[in-house]
């Protein structure tokens, strides 16, 4: 009956595990907790867990004993303890255990006192008077091996102290009834107060209770405990964690305590460690040899079953799928021959443990949410998932990665700057900041994200002519895309792939279309919008044209001249460039009536001028005439013109609206060609008699641009006029004499204007040295 009472406290132990067994199993982010159960096994150590429960169960009479479960970080240690532990719970003679962490306890001393009051805990059951006697031993025995006594002598001889403290005590006491019940406070701090009196009374009996005990010899002392022990119905294991993970000074301490006690009756010690940094630490008390020293101390290992690198891998995919295999679509630029060629070659040389896959999963886990919105993956899943991996096992080489962006983009090259040798030799340090051991993988995933830097590894050397395929696919290589996989979220006044995929949507309904272009303008992001149309024409329903083709004339429309400065990725570029893709994906039956209908009902002058310019054979020269590949017929081509031709009459006759063209000069060469030469110089003969009318045109006539010398920090402004253009449309004789007649203060906003056409007349005329900056 003492017996059963001994370890009837086992039952609050065993409930509290049998709870944190049926816990769910967390395995999002941060799942680098252990498994609890055998329902959670899956690499197949519950067999191996029982055998050594069995071990674990045996009385020993005589004397206790110390086994070591052995493995690596990752490996998998604590999951076989809980697996041992539920085994142990379910096996009718099966030893009662506890469960010691050193690591939370500080230093040496703190880990020995914690370390033997756990166990007297757990031996004191729930206080009969059996338990309580092996618990007291225990404690006794405890305080003796750990000096814990002597303090309290100490304290007993320091009464002024004790007094001291119990009397700040009682103030904190009735400091912290604010709030609370008073006057329950009140009593405990009159209490303390009391107590703080009889300072030297209680002094004594510290004293007294802190006594050595130096008379009474430890032998007799041990010799009572061990009679105790021996009382049990069934061992105590004592597992003991994390060793690994502390200080070399405190694995020393840990390990003496142990060694001094591991003969103890019915107490097993099962220490759990991974033996290199364990020996590491032993080898200042063992001669330099700790392997050795630990023989002395652990009696048997149960050295961790490798783990298969196989069902490693089998492992993080299935977990992978489970987090994100929704995304796993071609939308998403997964592919199964792309995944296959990273995975196997660039991830898997990392996976060596369970740890490493759960850390990576767990990374995943983090940052995938940053990248969705709706139903939608705003990057690539196959680079979201490879730049994952060098962020969790080369943190350093991540953070590089997004300072190298000219490097690894490759930005400048082909530029004619003969930068290969200094590119070679930056992807080399590029490289070398990863471990030499991953080196190969991460080689490996360098070409497979960045393509374009692949040469400097003495791969393959791709042009432009991918650049299309990239950006469609999302990928980290493109300047649209790098920045959102490491900045985590769409740039201001860029279009996140969720709302092009909304526009995209919206091409079926013309009413939904033009509300979300609206919506689209409103947040600022139409350059955005065209340049994803321009990138991703492949994506553009052909099936929506008569909703979608108007709707990209009248945003192109609304980008007319803005030039970029030149730059063949300018928003207008990318506008008309986009227009012209998407017509020749228009089935050629139905392209030329969609076209002319797109230009009739928006009135969209200067889309459809270029795109009559680059299907009309009249524009082609001679030499190019072999590549000439246009996206309307002949006939369309002379149907636009007519139309394009009606609409430029109808809108001159709003000669404000006219003007305010910002492509005017472009619009009145076009209708030169297209009518006749004197339609826009009567027209333009007219808005030139009054002088606000000159003065208006002189402005939209002037180019403006910018001028710098290599010692210039910033750009100068820099205006001309083109005098064949003077010429053609009004004549340089008779622009002169309208700019003598006028006084250009008068006009204040085209002042600039008329002072630089006057500038560019005289020299024109032979009044004034030529500007060296005017070609």
């Amino acid at each position: 009956m003492a017996r059963f009472a001994a370890w009837r406290g086992g039952r609050a132990a065993r409930r509290q595990a049998e709870a944190a067994r049926a816990a769910p199993l967390d395995s999002g982010i941060g799942a680098e907790a252990p498994i609890r159960t055998a329902a959670q096994d899956r690499l197949r150590r519950a067999d191996f867990a029982g055998r050594i429960a069995a071990v674990l169960s045996e009385l020993s009479l005589p004397e206790g004993r110390v086994f070591a479960i052995r493995g690596g970080w990752g490996f998998g240690k604590s999951s076989l303890k809980n697996l041992i532990t539920e085994r142990l719970d379910a096996r009718k003679d099966g030893a009662a255990w506890l469960d010691f962490n050193p690591w939370q306890w500080g230093d040496g001393d703190a880990i020995a006192r914690a370390l033997f009051g756990q166990i007297s805990d757990r031996l004191g059951g729930e206080h009969s008077k059996a338990a309580l006697a092996r618990a007291e031993a225990l404690r006794r025995y405890g305080a003796m091996l750990t000096g814990a006594s002597s303090p309290i002598k100490k304290a007993g001889g320091s009464p002024h102290l004790i007094s001291t403290v119990l009397t700040n005590a009682s103030v904190i006491a009735i400091a912290a009834a604010i709030g609370f019940d008073l006057p329950t406070v009140a009593k405990v701090a009159a209490a303390l107060a009391f107590l703080s009196i009889g300072a030297s009374v209680i002094g004594r009996v510290l004293t007294y209770l802190g006594k050595d005990r130096s008379a009474e010899p430890l032998d007799k002392v041990r010799s009572a405990l061990e009679a105790r022990l021996r009382e049990l119905s069934r061992p105590l294991v004592v597992f003991v964690d994390d060793i690994d993970r502390l200080e070399p000074k405190h694995v020393r301490a840990l390990l003496r305590q142990v060694k001094a006690n591991a003969n103890l009756p019915n107490i097993v010690f099962v220490l759990m460690f991974q033996p290199s940094i364990v020996e590491s630490a032993l080898k200042r008390v063992a001669d330099g040899d700790g392997r050795a020293f630990l023989e002395k101390v652990v009696q048997a290992n149960f050295d961790l079953p490798a783990v298969p690198v196989s069902i490693v891998h089998q492992t993080f995919g299935e977990d992978l799928s489970a987090l994100a295999g929704v995304y796993a679509t071609e939308a998403n630029g997964f592919t199964q021959t792309r995944w296959g060629n990273v995975f196997v070659g660039c991830i898997q040389p990392l996976l060596r443990n369970m740890r490493d896959a759960r850390r990576l999963i767990s990374s995943i886990a983090v940052h995938m949410p940053l990248h969705v919105a709706g139903d939608v993956f705003e990057v690539n899943l196959v680079d979201f998932i490879l730049l994952e991996t060098i962020r969790v096992f080369e943190p350093d080489l991540h953070t590089e990665l997004f300072q190298e962006r000219a490097l690894v983009l490759q930005e400048s090259r082909f530029r004619g700057d003969h930068r290969n040798e200094a590119d070679k030799a930056a992807a080399r340090r590029l490289l070398n900041v990863a471990s030499e051991a991953r080196r190969p993988a991460v080689e490996n995933a360098l070409k497979e994200l960045f393509p374009r830097l692949e040469w400097a590894f003495g791969g393959t050397s791709y042009g432009d002519d991918f650049q299309r395929e990239w950006l469609s696919e999302k990928r980290v290589c493109t300047r649209r895309y790098f920045p959102r996989y490491f900045e985590l979220q769409t740039a201001a006044g860029e279009l996140s792939e969720r709302g092009f995929v909304e526009f995209l949507t919206a091409t079926s309904d013309e009413g939904e279309l033009a509300a979300v272009i609206a919506d689209v303008a409103a947040n600022g992001q139409t350059k955005s919008l065209v340049a994803r149309l321009d990138e991703s024409v492949d994506r553009l329903p052909v099936a929506n044209a008569s909703v979608l083709l108007p709707a990209m004339f009248r945003i192109g429309q609304g980008l007319a001249g803005e030039d970029g400065g030149g730059s063949f990725n300018a928003p207008w570029v990318s506008a008309w460039r986009a227009v012209i893709w998407y017509l020749k994906r228009i089935p050629g039956d139905v392209r030329g009536d969609l076209a002319l209908e797109a230009l009739r009902v928006t009135g969209a002058l200067s889309v459809g001028a270029i795109v009559i310019h680059l299907s009309d054979p009249a524009d082609r020269d001679e030499g190019k005439k072999a590549d000439f590949d246009p996206a309307l017929d002949l006939a369309t081509v002379e149907a636009m013109k007519s139309e394009w031709l009606g609409l430029i009459r109808s809108r001159a006759q709003d000669v404000a609206g006219m003007l305010a063209e910002p492509d005017l000069m472009s619009l009145l060469y076009r209708w030169r060609k297209y009518g006749s030469p004197d339609e826009p110089q009567e027209w333009l003969k007219d808005v030139i008699a009054t002088d606000e009318g000159f003065a208006t045109v002189a402005d939209r006539m002037m180019s403006r641009g910018t001028t710098s010398s290599w010692t210039d920090r910033v750009a100068t402004p820099h205006n001309v006029f083109q005098k064949q253009t003077v010429e053609d449309f009004i004549g340089v004789s008779v622009a002169m004499a309208r700019c003598e007649a006028i006084d250009p203060a008068a006009f204040p906003q085209h002042e600039e204007a008329l002072r630089t056409l006057r500038k560019h007349l005289e020299m024109w005329l032979g009044l004034r040295e030529r500007d060296p900056f005017d070609f």
